[in-house]
């Protein structure tokens, strides 16, 4: 009697276990293709774009994203739409609004680049970050070379992290460049990418 009994129980509870599985398999499989549509809407139009990633899978409490661990490439790409909104030599900052969302932008870059589980995402934040010290660069000698000097190490860094990272590349070289210019001591290449010694050469990248 008690095995009949418990065959049942074990029948009826294995049918809204079925439907799970079943559910989770297909937020699984259409997560990724949600997450391609709205990269594709991001790289249209970046600076348009409002929610995306927001609502990636239709269960709740994000099961598809916690199963495919997405997490830290879903904070990045949001890290990556806030920083084209202030992003250095395109956008003037001015304003509380833009000031607060530059302060934000730096602590989520800065955050990002010390957490971030993926070294070619770490880099590209260590690049940014290197962009928006630089954006400081005044008139100011003794300031200037205290920012100029930081932005190296960083730079150094993200091209240590990713030395295929060509965007890093050629602004640790610009930079040493800025700092042979004005004869900044401490800053000369010493013969290794992590160190410095950037030709600019190979894939081609934009530069800050």
């Amino acid at each position: 009697m008690w095995r009949s009994r418990a065959i049942r129980t074990a029948a009826v509870l294995a049918v809204p276990l079925a439907i799970l599985l079943a559910l989770l398999a297909v937020e699984v499989l259409r997560t990724p293709g949600q997450l391609e549509t709205d990269d594709v809407r991001f790289e249209a139009a970046p600076m348009r774009q409002q929610g995306l990633w927001a609502d990636l899978g239709f269960l709740p409490g994000g099961a598809g994203k916690q199963l495919l661990d997405l997490e830290d490439d879903l904070t990045y790409r949001r890290t990556v739409a806030m920083f084209l909104r202030v992003e250095p030599g395109k956008v003037e900052i001015f304003g509380p609004e833009l000031e607060n969302l530059r302060g934000k932008v730096q602590f989520e870059i800065t955050r990002g680049s010390a957490q971030d589980s993926n070294p070619e995402r770490r880099a590209q934040l260590l690049n940014f970050l290197a962009a928006m010290s630089l954006e400081r660069y005044g008139s100011d000698q003794t300031e200037a070379d205290t920012i100029l000097r930081r932005a190296i190490h960083t730079l150094r860094s993200a091209v240590e992290t990713d030395p295929e990272n060509a965007d890093a590349k050629l602004n640790l070289e610009l930079a040493l460049r800025n700092a042979k210019a004005v004869n900044l001591p401490g800053t000369d290449p010493s013969g290794d990418a992590a160190s410095g010694t950037i030709s600019g050469q190979g894939h081609a990248g934009g530069g800050y």
